[in-house]
C-alpha cells in the first residue's frame, strides 16, 4: 500500500465519531498518568527524598501488576464501551481521594492512596487496546487505528509533564491530582456508549458471582498458553518496558554524570523519547497495509536498542545524547504499534481485554525491575557501559524470538477467499471484520469423497461445516429433507441447542468443506447479540424443516 493509500485509510478512519470520542478520553488519561506520576514523586520527594521517592513508586507498580489481569476481565465480560467509561469512572474517583490525601491526609494514608490509583490506572488500557478492533472496518483500518492511538498517546506524555510543571509551581501535587481527576471525568462520559460494529462484547455476564472474574482471569490465562505466539508478543511488550524502567533512572545519570550538564537537562532527555514517540507513531503508516509484521517489529526493536546502545558509545554532548534518544523511542513506538496490531490479529475476540490485562501487568513489573536492575547496570558495568548493555536488550531478546514470530505473522495474515464465504452466510454476516477473520483462520478444509456420510443422526455434535464446493443430502429419519451446495451450512443445530445431530448429511459427489471447531463456532457466533439472534432464527427454521425432529 502506498503512503498516499495509507493517508486515505486514516483520513476514513477518523471521520469515526466513535474513534475520536475514544481517542481523545484516550489522550486525556495519558496525559493524567503522567501528571499523577510526576505529582506523586515530587510530593514523597518533599517527604522523604530520593529513597522514600523510590520505595512508593515501586508500591504502585506490584499491586497494580496484581490487578491488572482481574480488571481486565471486565472488558471481556461486558460491552466494551461500558467497560471503558466504568474504568475511566473508577480512575477519576481514585484520583479525586488521592486528591483529598495529598492536599490534607498524612503521608502514609497519601501513599495508600496512590497505590490505589496507581491500581485504577490498569483498568483503562487493556479496554482501550481491545474496544479498537471493533471501531475499525478492515486489517488497514485497525492498524491505523494503533498508530493514532500511540500518537496521541504520546501527545499525552508529552502534556502530561508540562501541565504537571504548571500545576506544581501554581498549587502542588494535590492541584495536579484534582484537575487530572476532572479530565478522567470527562473520558468516561465520553465512552460509555459508543456506535460499535456487531459483535464488540455485546453480551454482558455481570450476573455471575464476584468470584467469576478470578476465575475468568485464570481461565484467560490457562487459553493464552494455548494462543501461538501470543506470550511470545507480550513478553516483548514486557521488555520493552523495563528499558523504560532503567531511562527513568539513566536520564539523571545522563545528564550529571555522563555528561555533564546539570540535573536540569534530565527532563530534556526524557523529552527527547517523547519526541521520539510521536515521530515512530508517525511512520507506523508505513504499516496500513501490511500483513506481515514481523520485519517491522524487529526494526523497531533494532532502532531502539541501537540508539540507546550509541548514546553509551558515542553521546559526547546534549544534542548528541537528545538525537539519539529521539530515535529510541520512535524505535519503541514504531515496534510498539507492530507488535499490538499483531497481537489483535492473533487472539480469539472474546479474550482480548484479558490478554492486554497480562500486558498491562508485565508493563507495571517491566517499569518496575528496570528501575530496580539500573543500580546493578551501573554497578557492573560502569554509567556508559550500562547504557549500552541497556541496548542491547532488546534487539537480543527479538533474535531469540524470531522464528516463533514468523510463525505467528503467518498464522495471523489476512485469509483469503474463506473470509467472503463466510460474510455471505447470516450467522456471521454481522460480525466484526477481525472477528470474521479470525473464525475464517480456524476453519479445517476437510475432502470428502462421494458417498461420504459426514454426520450421523443421533452423533454427539463437534463441528459446524460450510461447503466450498460440492453436494450434499439431508436426511432425517430415513426421509430426504433438503440438499446443500456451495455456500450452504449445516451441522448449527447440535452446537447452539447442545443436542445430538437431528439428521445425517451425506456427500453425492466430491465435495470441499471447511470445518469449524465447537469452541470456535459458538465463542464465535454468541459473542454477538445479532449474530446471536440470528443463529436461534436459523436453528428454528431448521427444524421446523425436519418437522420438529430433535
Amino acid at each position: 500500500m502506498s503512503i498516499r493509500e495509507a493517508f486515505r485509510v486514516f483520513s476514513t478512519l477518523l471521520r469515526s465519531r466513535a474513534l475520536l470520542r475514544v481517542l481523545f478520553a484516550f489522550q486525556e488519561f495519558s496525559a493524567g498518568e503522567a501528571a499523577v506520576w510526576i505529582a506523586v514523586s515530587v510530593f514523597a520527594f518533599q517527604r522523604g527524598g530520593a529513597t522514600v521517592t523510590g520505595l512508593v513508586l515501586v508500591a504502585q507498580l506490584v499491586p497494580a501488576a496484581i490487578v491488572a489481569p482481574l480488571g481486565a476481565t471486565f472488558g471481556d465480560r461486558m460491552r466494551r464501551d461500558h467497560a471503558l467509561g466504568l474504568g475511566y469512572a473508577i480512575q477519576a474517583g481514585a484520583d479525586a481521594v488521592l486528591a483529598l490525601a495529598l492536599w490534607k491526609a498524612p503521608a502514609m494514608a497519601a501513599y495508600a492512596a496512590a497505590v490505589l490509583a496507581s491500581c485504577a490506572i490498569t483498568l483503562t488500557r487493556p479496554v482501550h487496546n481491545a474496544i479498537l478492533p471493533h471501531l475499525a472496518e478492515t486489517p488497514e483500518e485497525l492498524t491505523a487505528a494503533n498508530a493514532a492511538s500511540s500518537t496521541v498517546e504520546g501527545a499525552g506524555v508529552l502534556v502530561g509533564p508540562a501541565f504537571a510543571a504548571i500545576g506544581l509551581a501554581m498549587a502542588g501535587p494535590a492541584f495536579v491530582v484534582a484537575v487530572t481527576a476532572g479530565f478522567l471525568a470527562t473520558a468516561a462520559l465520553l465512552t460509555f456508549r459508543l456506535p460499535m460494529h456487531h459483535g464488540a462484547g455485546e453480551v454482558e455476564h455481570l450476573s455471575e458471582a464476584p468470584l467469576g472474574v478470578v476465575a475468568d482471569a485464570v481461565a484467560g490465562a490457562r487459553e493464552l498458553r494455548l494462543e501461538p505466539g501470543a506470550p511470545i508478543l507480550l513478553l516483548l511488550g514486557g521488555a520493552q518496558f523495563v528499558v523504560v524502567g532503567l531511562l527513568d533512572v539513566f536520564y539523571a545519570l545522563l545528564a550529571i554524570d555522563v555528561l555533564r550538564v546539570g540535573e536540569s537537562a534530565t527532563g530534556i532527555l526524557a523529552a527527547a523519547m517523547g519526541v521520539g514517540g510521536l515521530l515512530g507513531a508517525a511512520a507506523s503508516v508505513t504499516l496500513v497495509g501490511r500483513r506481515r509484521l514481523t520485519t517491522p517489529m524487529q526494526i523497531g526493536l533494532a532502532v531502539c536498542g541501537g540508539a540507546l546502545a550509541a548514546v553509551g558509545l558515542f553521546a559526547a554532548g546534549l544534542p548528541g545524547a537528545v538525537g539519539f534518544l529521539v530515535a529510541c523511542g520512535a524505535g519503541r513506538t514504531f515496534f510498539d504499534v507492530a507488535a499490538r496490531t499483531l497481537l489483535q490479529r492473533s487472539v480469539p475476540d472474546e479474550m482480548l481485554a484479558r490478554v492486554f490485562g497480562v500486558q498491562e501487568a508485565l508493563v507495571m513489573l517491566g517499569l518496575a525491575v528496570g528501575s530496580a536492575a539500573a543500580p546493578l547496570l551501573i554497578a557492573g558495568f560502569g554509567n556508559r557501559g550500562a547504557l549500552v548493555a541497556a541496548g542491547l536488550l532488546l534487539p537480543a531478546a527479538g533474535l531469540i524470538a524470531w522464528p516463533r514470530l514468523r510463525l505467528v505473522d503467518e498464522r495471523a495474515a489476512q485469509p483469503g477467499p474463506e473470509v467472503e464465504l463466510l460474510q455471505r452466510i447470516p450467522l456471521f454476516a454481522p460480525l466484526a471484520q477481525h472477528v470474521v477473520e479470525q473464525v475464517a483462520r480456524n476453519l479445517m478444509r476437510v475432502e470428502v469423497p462421494s458417498g461420504t456420510r459426514v454426520i450421523r443422526q443421533g452423533d454427539a455434535g463437534d463441528r459446524f461445516y460450510v461447503v466450498g464446493r460440492g453436494e450434499l443430502i439431508v436426511e432425517a429419519d430415513g426421509r430426504r429433507v433438503a440438499t446443500l451446495s456451495d455456500g450452504d451450512q449445516f451441522g448449527e443445530i447440535a452446537l447452539l441447542r447442545n443436542v445430538p445431530r437431528t439428521a445425517s448429511v451425506t456427500a453425492t459427489e466430491p465435495t470441499e468443506l471447511f470445518a469449524l471447531g465447537r469452541r470456535e463456532f459458538l465463542a464465535a457466533v454468541t459473542g454477538s447479540r445479532v449474530s446471536a439472534i440470528e443463529a436461534n432464527q436459523m436453528v428454528d427454521r431448521r427444524l421446523d424443516e425436519l418437522g420438529g425432529a430433535g
